[in-house]
């Protein structure tokens, strides 16, 4: 069951990153298919089923992000909740091309020191 659900996790977070990549690209490009409806929906699908998942995996490995037992995952919470902030910044927010490529590259910086955490479980920011 564990193997199952974080290979499913991976695969979801490796989905969700390329979707974001993509509609970022299709907004710079000017493309008319930035707003397609379907490639929204299929990013919101993707980013759902990825908290679903880990959601699962905490629910699995029967881990509490919320007390100081395990801070490597509050500190992902906290980090995810940015990458979704700048997500939203890049994709939305920002007005000027500057600030969207700042938080385009801010965002992946971001997915990385999630993904690091993840593999190290050692706590930085809070530990």
């Amino acid at each position: 069951m564990y193997f199952a659900l974080k290979h499913l996790h991976l695969l979801l977070i490796a989905a969700a990153v390329l979707m974001f990549i993509l509609r970022f690209y299709r907004q710079q490009t000017g493309s008319s298919r930035a707003r397609d409806p379907r490639t929204l929906q299929l990013s919101g699908w993707c980013n759902g089923l990825v908290v679903l998942t880990g959601v699962a995996l905490c629910m699995v490995l029967d881990l509490n992000p919320f007390n100081n037992v395990v801070p490597w995952l509050s500190e992902k919470l906290v980090s995810i909740l940015v990458v979704a902030f700048l997500g939203l910044m890049a994709l939305r927010l920002a007005r000027g091309n500057l600030i969207r490529w700042f938080a385009f590259l801010g965002t992946l910086g971001w997915v990385y020191f999630v993904a690091k955490l993840a593999i190290l479980k050692h706590s930085t920011l809070f530990g």
